[in-house]
C-alpha cells in the first residue's frame, strides 16, 4: 500500500527540543554498556569517550548552521547525509562515533554504490555520456558481496544509483533487496523509468530517499541539458510518485551558470517549494569528467551567500533547506572534505574513489575485496581538510589521469595515496574541527601508547 507522508521544516521551539532528543539519544548510546564494553575492549578510557561526545555537537552545529532539520512523518532528517532520527541507522552512525576515537577507524557515514553506466541522457556535466551498453556493467553477485561488506563494516548508509538506476530497474531492484533493511538506502534518478507502481515496489523494499535530479526552473533549459525533450516532467512526474510512495523525496542540483544570479536561484528555489520536495542537494560543477578541461572554477561567492540570506529570511522558512553546498561545507568554517570520512564512492567499473569527482582510485573491487581496499583509503585519511581534491590537486589528477592507462595497479594506488597526502598537506583544520583539533592529537596520541603497551604486555 502507497503512504504519503508529509514534510515540514522544524524551526523555533520545536527546534530546541528535537536538539534535546538528539542529545539524550546521543548519551544512551554512550552509556549503552555494550557500548561501553566495545569501548574497553578497544582502549578508550572516559575521557576518550567524553570527548567523542563533545566532537558531535561540533559536528551537528556545522551541518545545522544554514539549514532547517526536516520533520518527515514520525521521523527527522538533520540533512540528507544523515540517517533518519529515530531509526537503526542513526544509532549506529552516533555509535560509530561514539565508540572511535581515531579518525580513520570511524566508518565511513555513506558508501555510494554506481549500480550502472547506462543512462538514456547526456548531460554535459556527466561522465556516463550515454552509454547504453549492459555488458560493462559490474557482476551483479559482485555488487551483492560488496554491499554485504559494506554493512558489516559498520557503514550505516548506502546510496544505489547509476548512471541511470532505473534504466535496468528488474537489476537494481534486485540490488534494493539485497540491502540489509537496518541500513538507511538511498538512490539518485534522473527521473527516467520511474512509475507510480516502481516507486512503490522501491519503497516496500527498503528505498528510504530519493534524490531526483532537476536542473532548472525552464523545462526547455532542463530538456536541453539532459538531451531529451521529455526529461522535466519525468523529473517531476518522479517526485510526485515517490512522495506518494511514502519516499523521503529531494532534488539534486548541479546549478548551471544563470542559477548563479539570486533572482534566478530563487525561481528554481519556488519551484523546489511546489513540488512538495523535503530538501535540494546543491553541487557546484567541479573539474572531472568532461568539465575537466574548464579548468578549476572558484566556488560561487553569489550561492554562499544567498544559502546564508535565504536561511535568514522568514519569507523561504517553509521552502526546502539546501544541502551538501560546497560554497559553504567545504570552506574554513565548516567541514571541510569529507571524503572517506563521511563519503566514498565506488564507480561502475569497481574503481574505489574518494568521492565522484576526485577521479583517483585506491583501488577495485574485481581485483581486491572492498575491506581490503577501504583499509587502504582509510590509512590515506587521517584527517579532515578544507577544500575540495579536485580543486586543490588539478594539475596531479590531470597528470594521473593521462598517465593512467600505463600505470600498474600498484602504482595507481600509491598515486592516489600521494595526491591525498598532498591535499592534506595544503589544507588546513576546517571550523567544526578546529578548537579541538590539538586536544585530539593529545588524547590520540595518548591512546596510541596505550595501544603499544597493551600489545607488548599481550
Amino acid at each position: 500500500m502507497l503512504e504519503s507522508k508529509l514534510t515540514s521544516n522544524i524551526a523555533g521551539v520545536d527546534n530546541v527540543r528535537m536538539l534535546g532528543r538528539f542529545f539524550v539519544s546521543a548519551l544512551k548510546t554512550l552509556m549503552d554498556r555494550e557500548n561501553i564494553a566495545k569501548r574497553r575492549k578497544k582502549g578508550l578510557n572516559i575521557n576518550d569517550s567524553l570527548f567523542n561526545f563533545v566532537k558531535l555537537t561540533f559536528l551537528e552545529n556545522a551541518v545545522l548552521k544554514y539549514r532547517r532539520m526536516v520533520q518527515f512523518g514520525d521521523q527527522v532528517v538533520l540533512d540528507s547525509t544523515f540517517p533518519p532520527f529515530p531509526s537503526v541507522a542513526f544509532d549506529k552512525r552516533i555509535m560509530n562515533y561514539v565508540n572511535n576515537l581515531d579518525m580513520k577507524e570511524v566508518p565511513t557515514g555513506i558508501v555510494s554504490i554506481s549500480t550502472t553506466n547506462c543512462c538514456p541522457y547526456s548531460c554535459p556535466f556527466c561522465s556516463t555520456n550515454a552509454r547504453r551498453v549492459t555488458s560493462n556493467d559490474l557482476d551483479e553477485e559482485l555488487l551483492k558481496t560488496t554491499i554485504t561488506a559494506v554493512e558489516e563494516m559498520g557503514v550505516p548508509s548506502i546510496i544505489l544509483h547509476g548512471g541511470e538506476p532505473m534504466y535496468r530497474y528488474d537489476r537494481f531492484l534486485r540490488l534494493v533487496k539485497h540491502v540489509n533493511s537496518d541500513t538507511c538506502l538511498w538512490m539518485f534518478t534522473s527521473g527516467y523509468g520511474v512509475t507510480q507502481e516502481r516507486a512503490g515496489e522501491l519503497k516496500q523494499n527498503g528505498i528510504f530517499g530519493a534524490w531526483v535530479s532537476l536542473d532548472h526552473f525552464d523545462p526547455d533549459v532542463h530538456n536541453s541539458f539532459r538531451g531529451s525533450p521529455k526529461a522535466f516532467d519525468r523529473a517531476c512526474e518522479a517526485i510526485k510518485f515517490f512522495k506518494r510512495a511514502g519516499v523521503y523525496t529531494c532534488l539534486s542540483l548541479v546549478p548551471p551558470d544563470d542559477l548563479l544570479k539570486p533572482e534566478n536561484f530563487i525561481k528554481y528555489y519556488d519551484l523546489a517549494k511546489s513540488l512538495g520536495v523535503a530538501e535540494i542537494r546543491v553541487m557546484e560543477k567541479k573539474p572531472s569528467g568532461r568539465e575537466a578541461e574548464r579548468g578549476v572554477l572558484a566556488h560561487s561567492p553569489l550561492l554562499a551567500n544567498l544559502q546564508k540570506k535565504l536561511y535568514a529570511d522568514p519569507r523561504y522558512a517553509n521552502h526546502p533547506p539546501l544541502s551538501g553546498l560546497s560554497t559553504w561545507l567545504e570552506k574554513d568554517q565548516a567541514l571541510g572534505c569529507q571524503c572517506r570520512f563521511e563519503y566514498l564512492f565506488i564507480t561502475s567499473t569497481g574503481d574505489v574513489q574518494p568521492c565522484e569527482v576526485s577521479e583517483v582510485t585506491f583501488g577495485n573491487i574485481k581485483e581486491e575485496p572492498f575491506q581490503t581496499i577501504y583499509s587502504r583509503i582509510s590509512k590515506s585519511f587521517s584527517r579532515c581538510s578544507t577544500g575540495c581534491i579536485p580543486m586543490v590537486m588539478y594539475p596531479e589528477i590531470r597528470e594521473y589521469q593521462k598517465d593512467k592507462p600505463r600505470m600498474s595497479y600498484l602504482e595507481k594506488t600509491d598515486s592516489a595515496a600521494k595526491i591525498i597526502e598532498g591535499f592534506q598537506e595544503k589544507g588546513s583544520i576546517p571550523g567544526a574541527y578546529s578548537p579541538i583539533w590539538s586536544y585530539y592529537e593529545k588524547r590520540l596520541k595518548l591512546f596510541h601508547k596505550r595501544q603499544a603497551a597493551k600489545q607488548k604486555s599481550d
